[in-house]
């Protein structure tokens, strides 16, 4: 492994490495932000088996952070001591630790399971962190606007939401794994030297090369790069929902300006800790599907446009992935990792109402990058070809 171009950086753990936002954090790092010599180690925690050879994350260089991979890191089972034992064990300098990014998620069926079964996650990782890591400064996790309550049909707080909000309300709020990471990070971080904070993304918009249940972009590249094999160039592909879907307001949040704040919050601890929440996005300015739905159609060679007859009589994209899923059987590569379509069929259907968020209180701290939506979604897309998980262009 190529030395560090700094010894005197920070070193960044991060959990969960292998998933769609976790994996945006690794990238960011190894891409040397905010700057040079920032971080000099970042270790990398995943369960999923996972190669550095498959990572496509940038690699190893004397100008980079080092990188250090740590695989079969089970966060379900045993105790604290358990866990400590192992990264002692894994992780010669643990005990150098300054930044640490929890990025781990379990989805469950039961959102009360859920709920049980993350927090008891996020204790056992953070309580070994701090059994380990002395000189641990901070620690961030994001979360979800299913904290403002977008799982829920027809919402619970008027958009645009804001950090000020609070937590929902009872019964809704106990069964919310993001506030079972509140309660679990401040417990933990009394009488501590790190403190901590939370990253509050609406869907997130990355690449992750071993596919994601929560990738809808995926889905979306999945479900379009059919279509255009089946229904040829150039055809005319509604949006999958209603109209009230298609022109609901939200916010895109690329994998990449997610990991961005979740960095540059762990090196401003002062503005950012104290178990602070922050909304993030790609841009202040929220989208609409029926801004972006054409664009995102473009890139498949396709046409997008309004839904059909509201939505009622087009096949959903899970029954169209379904009925045509020869056809991407026959293209083969690693499509399969991603043909989880049918993740998008009650998307346009449930989300009817304006979900976008106010990114002011990150202005107000200091972080002022954007990313313009459409290039975090072709970056995605591009990053999927090239990972041979969606047919390329030349196979269209």
């Amino acid at each position: 492994m190529a030395q560090s171009a700094s010894t005197s950086g920070a070193h960044a753990l991060v959990f969960g490495a292998s998933g769609l936002a976790g994996w945006g954090v690794v990238d960011q790092l190894l891409s040397n932000y905010p700057a040079q010599g920032t971080f000099s180690r970042v270790t990398a925690l995943i369960n999923r088996p996972f190669s550095l050879a498959d990572s496509y994350w940038p690699g190893a260089s004397l100008s980079r952070p080092e990188l250090q991979l740590v695989s079969h890191v089970n966060l379900l089972k045993g105790s604290i001591e358990d866990l400590t034992a192992f990264l002692k064990r894994e992780i010669g300098d643990i005990g150098n630790v300054t930044h640490a990014f929890y990025f781990a998620y379990k989805q469950e069926q039961e959102m009360d399971l859920e709920t049980k079964v993350n927090r008891e996650m996020i204790e056992r990782a953070i309580g070994a962190l701090d059994a380990l890591s002395p000189n641990l400064k901070f620690v961030a996790f994001p979360s979800g606007t299913r904290g403002y309550g977008i799982h829920i049909p027809g919402g619970v707080f008027k958009a645009p939401f804001k950090e000020s909000m609070g937590r929902l309300p009872e019964p809704i709020a106990s069964n919310v794994f993001c506030f079972a990471h509140q309660d679990a990070l401040e417990e933990m971080s009394k009488g501590r030297e790190w403190t901590w904070c939370e990253v509050r993304p609406d869907a997130i918009i990355g690449f992750v090369p071993n596919g994601s249940t929560f990738n809808l972009l995926a889905h979306w590249a999945t479900y379009l790069s059919l279509y255009a094999l089946v229904e040829g160039k150039g055809a005319k592909v509604p949006f999958p929902g209603t109209g009230k879907g298609y022109n609901a307001l939200f916010n895109d949040a690329s994998a990449d300006i997610i990991a961005k704040f979740s960095i540059w919050a762990s090196l401003h601890p002062k503005k950012c800790g104290g178990g602070q929440l922050f909304n993030i996005a790609d841009q202040a300015r929220p989208s609409r599907m029926s801004e972006r739905w054409p664009g995102i159609a473009k890139y498949f060679g396709l046409e997008g446009v309004s839904p059909d007859v509201d939505g009622k009589d087009a096949l959903k994209p899970g029954e169209y992935i379904e009925k045509h899923k020869q056809v991407l059987e026959k293209w083969g590569g690693k499509g399969s990792r991603v043909f989880k379509a049918e993740a998008l069929d009650e998307y346009g259907y449930h989300y009817t109402f304006d979900r976008h968020m106010s990114v002011e209180k990150a202005r107000k701290a200091g972080f002022e990058e954007e990313i313009e939506p459409e290039t975090s979604w072709f970056k995605a897309f591009d990053r999927l070809r090239l990972a041979g998980m969606i047919p390329g262009q030349y196979d269209i």
